[in-house]
C-alpha cells in the first residue's frame, strides 16, 4: 500500500517526503487514516540517532489519531469512519507471561516499536505517524497499541 510520509535519511538530514510501501492489511488489521500526530522529544532523537540504534530511513511518529479507513473480515471492535489512537508499540510476541496479563511494554522478546522498530517476520524498519496511513493489529488494541475512545467500556 503506497503511503507517503516525512523520514530522515541519515542523523544529519532534515524529515523530508518520503515514499514508502505499508503492508497490505490481514483479516484482523485496522487501516488508518491519520489525522493528527504528536511531536515527542523521542521522534527527535530517534531521528538524529542521540540514541543508539536508529534505522534510516526514519519514520517517526508515535502519538497518532485517524480515522478507520479500512478494517479486516475478522476485526471485531473497530467500524469504518471511527476514530482510532496509536501509541509507542504495534506488536509484541503474545505469548510471553508479560504479554499474557497485558503488560507488552515488558515483553520478553521485545516489542515492536511504531517506528525504528523491526516488522515480525521480516526485519523490515517500521514507519510512523509522520505520514498518510498506518495498518495495525486490531488485536492489541485493547492492551492500549490501539484505542477506540468512542467504545463503551
Amino acid at each position: 500500500m503506497k503511503t507517503l510520509g516525512y523520514a530522515a535519511q541519515s542523523a544529519s538530514s532534515h524529515l523530508a517526503p518520503f515514499s514508502f510501501n505499508r503492508r497490505e492489511p490481514l483479516e484482523k488489521d485496522v487501516v488508518i487514516d491519520i489525522l493528527y500526530c504528536g511531536v515527542c522529544h523521542s521522534d527527535l532523537h530517534q531521528i538524529r540517532s542521540d540514541w543508539a540504534g536508529t534505522r534510516y530511513p526514519c519514520v517517526p511518529g508515535h502519538e497518532i489519531i485517524g480515522r478507520v479507513a479500512a478494517v479486516g473480515s475478522k476485526v471485531t471492535g473497530f467500524a469504518v469512519g471511527e476514530i482510532a489512537g496509536v501509541g509507542c508499540m504495534v506488536d509484541s510476541c503474545r505469548e510471553c507471561a508479560s504479554c499474557e496479563h497485558g503488560l507488552e511494554q515488558y515483553c520478553e522478546r521485545g516489542f515492536t516499536g511504531t517506528y525504528n522498530g523491526h516488522v515480525s517476520g521480516a526485519g523490515e524498519n517500521t514507519c510512523g505517524g509522520y505520514s498518510e496511513r498506518i495498518v495495525v493489529d486490531e488485536k492489541l488494541w485493547g492492551q492500549g497499541f490501539i484505542c477506540n475512545p468512542m467504545a463503551p467500556n
